[in-house]
C-alpha cells in the first residue's frame, strides 16, 4: 500500500500483555482505515514491520507530537530483525546506496533535522557517495529525502545533473523549500560548513552545537527503518 494512500488513522490499543512481551510501550497505535479490516480479519495480527510503518507515515508531517512513538518506533526496529552491531552497515536497493555508520560531526556536513533535534547527519565519501549516521527513528519524509540524495548515479549525468551525491546533497541543503519545511514542523536539510553548530563565520550556534555530543544510533536500525519503508512504499519508487 502506497503510503500516499494513508491518509487517515484510527488508533489501536493493543494487548498489555503482548506489548509487554516484547517490550513495546504501551501507547495508542495508529492503523490506516483502510488496513483494519484485514487486521481484525486476521485475528487482529498485526506486523512489527507494518507497525513500524504506519509510525514513519504517521508521525511524517507537520507539527505534531511526533517525538512521543520515539521509543516504539526504536523498538520495532529491533524487533523486525536480529540484533547487529557492526559498525556500518550498507542499506541499497536498484535505485540508491548508503552506508550507514558513525559521522564526524566536526566536519563539512548536511543535516536532516526536525524541530529541535538532529534526526540524521550525512557525510562524503571518498567516492562521492553518502555516509549517513542516525539519531532518530526515521520517518517518511527523511526516508524519501535520503533516497533521493543517496540515488545511484547515473553514469552519462550523475546524479540530478551534479558529479556525485555529495554535490547534490550540497544543493539540495541550499533549496528554500527547507526554509518552509521547517517552518511547518516537516524534517529538512540544513549545511554545516565547519561542523555542527559552527555557522559560516565560525561563530558557535548554541542550540545546534549541543548535537556535538549526541551518540548515533545502531546502523543496523537505521537500515531496516529503511529497508521497510522502501518495501511497503515501493510502487512510489
Amino acid at each position: 500500500m502506497p503510503h500516499a494512500e494513508l491518509s487517515e488513522f484510527v488508533e489501536l490499543r493493543l494487548k498489555k500483555e503482548m506489548l509487554d512481551h516484547v517490550g513495546l510501550p504501551d501507547i495508542n497505535y495508529p492503523v490506516p482505515v483502510d488496513a483494519l479490516d484485514s487486521s481484525l480479519e486476521n485475528g487482529g495480527n498485526i506486523s512489527f514491520a507494518s507497525l513500524l510503518y504506519w509510525l514513519q507515515v504517521k508521525i511524517s508531517p507537520g507539527k505534531q507530537d511526533w517525538k512521543h512513538f520515539k521509543p516504539a518506533m526504536s523498538r520495532l526496529a529491533e524487533l523486525v530483525s536480529p540484533p547487529d552491531d557492526r559498525s556500518e552497515v550498507v542499506a541499497r536497493s536498484d535505485e540508491w546506496w548508503i552506508e550507514l555508520g558513525p559521522v564526524d560531526l566536526n566536519s563539512e556536513i548536511v543535516t536532516i533535522q526536525r524541530e529541535s533535534e538532529l534526526i540524521a547527519a550525512i557525510s562524503r565519501r571518498e567516492d562521492g557517495r553518502l555516509r549517513v549516521a542516525t539519531f532518530w527513528p526515521i520517518d517518511s519524509r527523511s526516508a524519501e529525502m535520503l533516497f533521493d540524495l543517496s540515488r545511484i548515479p547515473n553514469p552519462n549525468s550523475g546524479v540530478n545533473m551534479r558529479e556525485n551525491n555529495w554535490e547534490y546533497a550540497l544543493d539540495a541543503s541550499a533549496a528554500t523549500g527547507n526554509v518552509y519545511a521547517s517552518e511547518r514542523g516537516d524534517s529538512y536539510l540544513s549545511y554545516w560548513k565547519f561542523g555542527i553548530g559552527i555557522s559560516h563565520d565560525k561563530s558557535v550556534v548554541e542550540p545546534y552545537r549541543k548535537f556535538i555530543d549526541l551518540i548515533p544510533r545502531r546502523p543496523s536500525s537505521a537500515a531496516i527503518e529503511l529497508g521497510v519503508f522502501y518495501e511497503f512504499s515501493a510502487p512510489e519508487y
